[in-house]
């Protein structure tokens, strides 16, 4: 038995409008394709210098197929390959999505390809979520910030999540690990002149991938 494939795309860049509709059935299994299974979730991207990670996609076989993917970030890319890691073509602006066909010879990776920052000194914060550090990010992103050397923190001490939303800039905004929720930095774990931090780039995405 087929399988039903339909969708609506609606493209607005300043005062043009594209709009696209489809539908298509798919074949019926065969002893090649014995199923048109799907697979939907939700992850994190990290950075990588190369490959990155394979989409988690469970046992699909390899039709070829469709992939939405969204960037659920409010800042900061995230990168697709569809070749296995080999080249990355794609890269989804905060909060928008791509549909792709996918072909049946490698599978998708997922990354961001901001690398880690270690040891970045903190020269302030405030009550409303503000951060200043010593030293300027060099691209704009969301990170996964870990204190490793401050009064009242640990080595591994307590995880927030940094924004900075232009590239080369000493200021961000810190959230709870919700990704919304400003953090009070001031009050409570103080984060002073003497703090450093481990910055991690990081992207959330949800996905669909189909099989034909």
């Amino acid at each position: 038995m087929s399988t039903s494939i339909s969708g609506n795309i609606r493209l607005t860049y300043g005062n043009h409008q594209h709009n696209e509709s489809y539908s298509a059935e798919t074949a019926a299994p065969n002893f090649n394709n014995t199923g048109h299974d799907y697979s939907a979730g939700a992850d994190r991207a990290t950075y990588h210098a190369n490959v990155g990670t394979a989409l988690s996609a469970g046992s699909l076989d390899s039709a070829e197929g469709l992939l939405l993917i969204s960037n659920n970030n409010t800042v900061g890319k995230l990168c697709v390959s569809l070749d296995a890691g080999t080249s990355w073509d794609i890269k989804i602006p905060a909060g928008l999505a791509n549909l792709v066909s996918v072909g049946p010879d490698h599978p998708v990776h997922i990354k961001t390809d901001i690398a880690d920052r270690t040891n970045q000194s903190v020269s302030s914060v405030t009550t409303t979520g503000g951060i200043v550090f010593a030293a300027a990010i060099p691209e704009a992103g969301t990170y996964v910030m870990t204190a490793n050397a401050s009064p009242d923190n640990t080595t591994s001490g307590p995880a927030f999540i940094m924004k900075t939303e232009v590239n080369s800039t000493t200021n961000g905004k810190v959230y709870e690990l919700d990704g919304s929720t400003l953090k009070d930095l001031a009050t409570g774990p103080v984060y002073t002149g003497a703090t450093h931090v481990n910055l991690a780039n990081v992207a959330d995405y949800r996905f669909t991938l189909t099989e034909a």
